[in-house]
């Protein structure tokens, strides 16, 4: 099998061989992500419900079974009727846990109460509860019923998180993305709750070696919601100790990227493990699979890393220290965009420069951007001096061989590594980047060109246009965290929402239009003209009232200077 159809979802079984018969969704902890562009991204929300849905259903079918085989039984036996019971009082504990309360105290009884297969249930279910609605409406809704989550409960949750009693992937997995999106979903009354022992049983968790349950998959993910977690946290707040959890990440990075590399290579020139004395060709498929296997999950740990970078690279106000951080980044990450082994891993890096241009200060070395002596190969007011030897690598890699890559795929890298190039050429240039800051017509265009325009829709008239690089890592990461619940989230969750706005300059970078009319379809022009006819309308009036407020105004101070009112 060929490492390229690893990257497109196929999963393996224990045994190494490849499994194309299963109709369970495939599960998005053990599968890499294989692109971001926002289509992908949607199918990646639409794939985690599917999956939800069809966890809870083969869960509740294993519980039903289990039930169906031990009451076919005429005589039952004291240890098969204990068994009975424990399965008759879980399912019933699983069908009245309808709320996030009920599930948390559930999670708090022993496994002879709670079996592992009932936890990994109850977990999905509160998942799809957090995220299906914002947990500050609910909160709203359930003051003083015993519906309400307060303190207490997220701690309990923590302290079960922290406890490290979980038996398989699962229940991790959807452990750890609950506790996440559940103080990621009022991070005003839960932020207290983030301690420096979660913290650091997290960071212990990405550092340590991974085991038979926290898999390298598993790990990509965690690293997503500690950098989620981070996120929320510190957006409009301080970003002391960013930088060391930058430097942590890029380090896993490159870690993982050279393991990666490394094996590929060695299975690509057909060195197995204890290949000597294999003589089943059977044998030798399955070792090369294993071995395949573990170079995505590897590869994964280190996108996930480098997106993780990008992603809190824009809590780092603008200025000094933030060029600093990224001048040194860019000669870590070069290495990585040059990587003909692993696409993923050089689109990720390539996305994280795309970010660090964007974001960097031009203004800190404004002589050199306006100097004479512009020299294009060593640009000096930029993030990284050898400018024409960093273009040279995109270029290469957006001429990709296609012997290499499916057609489909080759579209998709060619335009991301597109999109770079035209990144780095605008905000190197004075013109086109103060066009681009200034957001004129022009400028919007040359935004268009460096990087794939989506736009969530938050009602019928509003919607956010993501549409640069700081934003994409942002959404991303809010994507994970909540999956296909992020509309609700966006809508009903103000601390969510504020996320995606970008930073303010001289030039009101970053706003955000009221609406987007180019989303407007027929069906409902009758109503949007409806409402600009309104707004026309009470624009119209306002502007009615303050002439005749400016008129009055100018009448007593002509009597004023007159002397003729009392």
């Amino acid at each position: 099998m060929s490492h390229k159809a690893l990257f497109k979802g196929r999963r393996f079984e224990r045994d190494g061989t490849l499994s194309n018969s299963s109709s369970r969704a495939q599960s998005v902890s053990r599968t890499p992500l294989r692109s971001d562009d926002s289509d992908y991204e949607s199918d990646t929300e639409e794939q985690d419900f599917i999956k939800i849905e069809e966890l809870l259903k083969e869960r509740l079918f294993g519980l039903q079974s289990q039930e169906i085989e031990l009451a076919k039984e005429d005589r039952i036996g004291a240890g098969d009727r204990r068994q009975y019971q424990a399965a008759n009082i879980n399912k019933s504990r699983i069908q009245e846990s309808s709320s996030i309360n009920d599930i948390i105290n559930s999670l708090e009884f022993s496994r002879n109460d709670v079996s592992s297969q009932s936890r990994e249930l109850l977990l999905v279910q509160l998942y799809k509860l957090l995220v299906s609605r914002p947990l500050v409406v609910c909160n709203e809704e359930n003051a003083g019923t015993p519906e309400f989550v307060d303190e207490d409960k997220i701690a309990k949750l923590i302290n079960i998180f922290t406890s490290t009693n979980y038996r398989s992937e699962d229940e991790f997995f959807y452990l750890f993305r609950s506790l996440i999106a559940l103080i990621c979903s009022d991070i005003e009354e839960f932020g207290s709750l983030v301690s420096t022992e979660l913290l650091n049983h997290i960071q212990h968790v990405i550092t340590e070696p991974s085991n038979s349950i926290v898999t390298n998959s598993i790990k990509a993910n965690v690293i997503t919601g500690y950098v989620v977690l981070t996120l929320i946290l510190h957006n409009g707040a301080s970003s002391f100790g960013i930088d060391e959890r930058i430097a942590m990440l890029i380090e896993l990075a490159e870690g993982y990227t050279a393991s990666a590399t490394t094996l590929k290579k060695e299975v690509e020139a057909g060195d197995r493990e204890h290949s000597t004395f294999i003589t089943d060709k059977n044998l030798d498929k399955k070792l090369v699979n294993e071995a395949n296997a573990k170079v995505v999950a590897e590869a994964s740990v280190a996108v996930a890393a480098i997106h993780g970078v990008g992603c809190l690279l824009t809590l780092i106000p603008h200025g000094s220290f933030l060029n600093e951080i990224m001048e040194d980044l860019m000669f870590k990450l070069v290495p990585l965009l040059d990587n003909d082994e692993d696409r993923d891993i050089a689109k990720a890096a390539g996305r994280v420069i795309g970010v660090i241009y964007e974001m960097y200060d031009y203004g800190q070395n404004a002589d050199a951007d306006n100097g004479g002596d512009f020299d294009n190969e060593y640009n000096e007011n930029s993030p990284y001096y050898e400018q024409e030897s960093l273009l040279a690598i995109l270029t290469r890699l957006l001429n990709l061989s296609s012997k290499k890559v499916a057609k489909k795929d080759k579209k998709d890298i060619s335009s991301v590594f597109r999109n770079i190039s035209n990144t780095i050429k605008i905000y190197t240039d004075a013109n086109s980047r103060g066009q681009v800051y200034k957001r004129t017509q022009e400028g919007l265009e040359l935004l268009d060109s460096t990087s794939d325009s989506t736009y969530i829709k938050l009602s019928k008239f509003r919607s956010l246009k993501i549409n640069s690089w700081f934003l994409y890592f942002r959404l991303k990461h809010l994507r994970w965290c909540f999956s296909f619940g992020l509309h609700n989230q966006l809508v009903g969750n103000d601390s969510v929402r504020d996320v995606l706005k970008e930073p303010e300059n001289e030039f009101n970078y970053g706003t955000q239009p009221d609406f987007d009319d180019s989303l407007v379809d027929d069906d409902n022009s009758e109503s949007f003209h409806d409402y600009i006819d309104q707004k026309h309308s009470n624009d119209e009036k306002y502007r009615k009232e303050r002439r005749k407020k400016e008129r009055l105004v100018k009448l007593n101070e002509q009597l004023d200077e007159l002397n003729l009112h009392q």
